[in-house]
């Protein structure tokens, strides 16, 4: 049988031919949904196009539209200039954009391999399945199938304004939409990739995390996967579809669209909507602070609540078994912050009024952001102002909504609950947002200004990355070289510490949990 015999396969919509590598069989730029040019840009995502003959599988195809947050080394310095690179423009902008790439090890339908479906972080304003830090090969080497989705961004995907336009117009949670239109195309058809339909674990990380969260929290995904991994997920971020519709009447308002010409909305392209942005971010930030996490595109936060997508906050949900029977690992870095404080200085001076209003947007109703600080500064009474601003926000923004997230979802799936901290400290930034990241995927390279020597850190990124790809094939994160993981409850509340030496901790996190105060049901934060 040829090379290209053994590389072709046949989905859905027809047969694709991919490129095999060192064992691995990618297809890449796969369709899951229709073009989103016109009126497509503003709906709910719909089925993709049927092909004939041989759909080549092998080049990345084009990526949602996004501005270019690539930050010269003179602004932020080298770490940061190299950190934005990273998640920064891989491809040509496209509305062919709602595409998947798959990696396996065995295109053997009777394979029945653990699928791993990645959602890519970015802020929901940049970021694609493409990224080369995303690249599943190493990852399907390990004996799982690997996919990487785009998704739509910023305005396109986020912009929310049903009452504005007739019918589905402008529906709210695009980008989420689309995040499920991939898992139905993944369950119909990866059993043509060798992966199982049934064993399906959904993984992502920063607004990649929260949309693991939304998904768990959605009524929409039931059955649609097995397991999740929310890395640096902040599940408590949100805001309601009353908030979205008034700031995106205001922005259409701004732009001249007038309300219910749909017409107008579909005839603008996408670098005019990357354009835009910034006057959605003045629109955002002038809203009296109480909205300025919504960021540019009126995005930054998900527009999920008050719809049947998600008719409640994302806690409440779990909290009342909407991901019963669905195993979960989750967990944050040590300085989620650092990488934050080095690329955006303004927002994040905890001196400014600016930055007090933002912090005081995930704060909650019953403490104010000078209060968080103040009692900050005394469970670290000989860190900086800089050190106690930065774990402020790491703990306000990250890692609070994921332990009390861990306590929602651990009272309802006894023993199949796994939280971790990462703590290893890269020579750069510490154990700043997304360090994990290379390790899981096992592309250190793309890292390797912040990592320093490859060879120091590969024993330990290879525990990280078989504890991911374990809890995919069997339900717990147990890996070689780790302690065994223990699951985690609310009262003893175990928590794995990735270290070079790693050590599970117990009662994580319950000095600060007398800091952060109580949460209200149905509050978003």
């Amino acid at each position: 049988m040829s090379d290209d015999n053994v590389t072709k396969l046949t989905v859905e919509q027809g047969m694709l031919q991919g490129v095999e590598r060192e064992g691995v069989y990618t297809y890449k730029n796969i369709p899951y949904a229709a073009s989103i040019s016109g009126e497509n840009r503003w709906r709910p995502p719909q089925p993709p196009a049927r092909w004939t003959g041989v759909r080549d599988a092998s080049e990345a195809g084009s990526i949602c539209a996004q501005p270019d947050i690539s930050v010269p080394a003179w602004l932020c310095g080298r770490a940061g200039a190299v950190l934005t690179s990273k998640i920064s423009l891989t491809g040509p902008f496209g509305d062919d954009c709602l595409n998947l790439n798959v990696w396996t090890p065995s295109p053997d339908p009777d394979a029945k391999l653990p699928v791993m479906f990645w959602i890519h972080g970015g802020g929901f304003m940049q970021g694609s399945g493409t990224t080369p830090l995303y690249d599943g090969a190493e990852l399907a080497k390990k004996g799982v199938v690997v996919v990487t989705i785009n998704y739509r961004l910023g305005l396109a995907g986020l912009l929310a304004a049903p009452d504005y336009f007739d019918g589905d117009f402008a529906t709210p949670n695009r980008g989420f939409l689309d995040q499920v239109k991939a898992l139905h195309w993944v369950k119909q058809n990866i059993r043509q990739f060798g992966g199982d339909p049934d064993k399906i674990t959904i993984f992502g990380e920063s607004a990649g995390g929260l949309g693991v969260s939304v998904l768990l929290a959605s009524p929409a995904t039931k059955g649609l996967f097995q397991r999740a991994i929310l890395m640096s997920g902040a599940p408590e971020s949100g805001a309601s579809l009353a908030d979205h519709q008034m700031l995106a009447a205001d922005f259409l308002k701004k732009v001249g669209i007038k309300k219910g010409d749909a017409a107008a909305l579909s005839q603008v392209f996408p670098q005019q909507l990357v354009k835009w942005y910034d006057i959605a971010d003045k629109i955002a930030r002038g809203a009296g602070g109480q909205y300025g996490n919504l960021s540019k595109g009126l995005g930054g936060a998900p527009n999920a609540l008050q719809t049947d997508f998600q008719p409640v906050p994302i806690l409440d949900a779990l909290a009342n078994g909407q991901a019963k029977d669905i195993d979960l690992m989750l967990g944050t870095t040590k300085d989620e912050a650092r990488f934050f404080s080095l690329i955006l200085p303004g927002p994040v001076r905890l001196s400014s009024r600016l930055c007090l209003k933002w912090l005081g947007s995930f704060a909650g109703p019953n403490k104010s952001a000078k209060q968080l600080v103040k009692e900050y500064s005394m469970l670290m009474p000989e860190a900086s102002r800089h050190l106690i601003r930065e774990q402020v926000i790491t703990d306000i923004v990250f890692r609070r909504g994921t332990v009390r997230a861990a306590c929602a979802h651990a009272r309802t799936n006894p023993g199949r609950t796994f939280l971790y901290q990462l703590e290893w400290p890269s020579p750069a930034l510490d154990a700043f947002h997304g360090v994990e990241l290379g390790m899981v995927f096992q592309t250190l390279e793309e890292f390797e200004e912040l990592y320093g020597d490859i060879e120091d850190v590969r024993t330990f990124s290879s525990q990280v990355s078989d504890a991911w790809v374990n809890f995919a094939k069997y339900g717990t994160p147990s890996a070689p070289g780790l302690p065994v993981w223990e699951a985690f409850e609310e009262e003893k509340r175990a928590s794995m510490v990735l270290n070079t030496r790693s050590e599970i901790q117990y009662s994580t996190d319950r000095e600060k949990e007398n800091v952060w105060g109580p949460r209200q049901r149905g509050a978003t934060v």
